[in-house]
């Protein structure tokens, strides 16, 4: 499971696992790793607003997003849905929603004042999840998606369809297919 660095009494660095509650076969419990990640990585970062997490649509470019509403009183967190899947490695995932608190850190889909002015500039996600002592899951997943996500990705159609003709029933019976906008996300 999630692995964190720890210094000890003599500067050694530690591996410590950190275990989420336990997970459903078929599913990863996107609140539990959100909660580990944060408690492990995150601890000096402040939650001012309420922060949910779940899995969106299964993007072919696109791992996660984060979104703040209108009022900012909630940020939403978004996984690609294929990141449930078992076949994925977990170390993908964990970098998806670190990445996602990164970004809620520098003020982007959070309350927080924007520390610069693209979310991407200068390479500065990747610079802060090595500093958080998440630089060997960022190599990792860095490899995993250049080698083997698009591949992937292509051998999922049915799945792809089948999730993709639910969202699509579940934004209608939400109204959203009527152009009805959301107040909680944007």
């Amino acid at each position: 499971m999630l692995e964190a660095i720890q210094q000890s009494e003599t500067t050694a660095a530690t591996i410590v696992p950190v275990v989420p509650p336990a997970l459903p076969a078929a599913m990863r419990n996107l609140s539990a790793y959100l909660e580990a990640i944060w408690e492990q990585y995150f601890v000096d970062l402040p939650r001012v607003n309420v922060v949910q997490i779940g899995y969106c649509y299964p993007w072919k470019t696109r791992l996660g997003l984060i979104r703040l509403s209108l009022d900012q009183k909630t940020t939403f967190i978004g996984i690609n849905a294929l990141l449930q899947l078992q076949q994925i490695p977990e170390y993908v995932l964990i970098t998806t929603i670190a990445h996602e608190l990164t970004h809620y850190a520098h003020g982007f889909g959070s309350p927080l004042p924007r520390l610069c002015k693209h979310p991407h500039a200068n390479g500065v996600v990747d610079r802060e999840l090595e500093r958080r002592h998440l630089g060997d899951y960022l190599c990792k997943c860095n490899t995993w998606i250049d080698e083997h996500w698009y591949p992937f990705y292509d051998a999922q159609g049915s799945l792809i369809c089948r999730l993709r003709s639910s969202r699509a029933r579940a934004r209608f019976a939400r109204g959203d297919a009527a152009g009805v906008k959301r107040n909680t996300v944007i």
